[in-house]
């Protein structure tokens, strides 16, 4: 269960939902620094913001370029990124909540008119985490580039975007059979979820409404490198967002299962 002290506000929830739909993954950066009170403001959300007790985010305001070692030309590859965001959770936790944690961060990033993009299996994980220092039990699951992409998108760019098939996104009846038929609040919270960033754009996300509660299923076969799990809490970040739009606040809860995840609006808000 989220902490008492990871609720969204309102006004991140506004500033949030603004950037899903300007948020792009890029790999190739300018290598200029980060306005140093983007990266005090960043670094004072990463800080307080613990929904979850088993998940935090470390800021590295300057970020090696060897944090993102992989094979060269692979999906993932990046260079010049100035600084960076590290996703951590406990070793043996749910994937979940490092992915709804860690969105948040690159959504606020997204909203001061940074670049980020997430990269979950060509990191040195060794690496950040000696940067980041871990705690005893934990984990890097991913980390992301931050700061101010090139203007021309590079010839690897468009590689990247054609695998991942980056302008195609299912649609709405595919990863939510009946949405028609369902209160404006979770219409709003699939809609979001649509937009939502996956590894290899896969969008292994599928909702279904449950009496007044949104369930969260998980399609597709799960990768060791990069689970879809993560991608399961960036999309319960991005369907919170989207019902808090509006007007209509609630909390997710994590279950075993096919069901992934339920969220629960708050009372007397599921009609909305």
């Amino acid at each position: 269960m989220p902490s008492p002290g990871g609720r969204i506000s309102e006004g991140d929830a506004r500033r949030w939902l603004d950037a899903i739909p300007v948020r792009h993954a890029r790999r190739s950066y300018s290598g200029d620094p980060v306005a140093p009170a983007d990266l005090d403001e960043l670094g004072a959300l990463a800080a307080r913001w613990t929904p979850w007790s088993d998940a935090r985010v470390v800021l590295v305001r300057e970020a090696p370029q060897s944090m993102f070692a992989g094979i060269v030309g692979a999906y993932g590859g990046i260079s010049h990124a100035p600084s960076a965001l590290a996703f951590i959770g406990a070793g043996e936790g749910r994937a979940e909540e490092v992915g709804y944690t860690g969105e948040a961060l690159v959504l606020e990033a997204t909203a001061r008119g940074l670049d980020a993009c997430w990269v979950a299996g060509l990191f040195s994980a060794h690496q950040t985490a000696e940067i980041v220092g871990l705690r005893a039990g934990e984990r890097v699951y991913a980390v992301a580039a931050l700061g101010h992409a090139r203007d021309a998108v590079t010839v690897k760019e468009r590689l990247l975007f054609a695998a991942g098939r980056s302008k195609h996104r299912r649609p709405l009846a595919e990863i939510a059979p009946g949405y028609e038929a369902w209160p404006g609040w979770a219409q709003a919270a699939v809609e979001a979820v649509r937009l939502a960033p996956s590894a290899m754009n896969r969008q292994p996300w599928r909702f279904a409404l449950a009496g007044d509660r949104l369930v969260l299923q998980l399609a597709g076969i799960e990768t060791p490198r990069t689970s879809k799990h993560l991608d399961g809490g960036i999309a319960m970040l991005h369907a919170e967002v989207g019902a808090m739009g509006t007007g209509v606040s609630g909390r997710w809860e994590l279950l075993d299962g096919p069901d992934v995840a339920g969220f629960w609006p708050d009372p007397d808000a599921a009609t909305r």
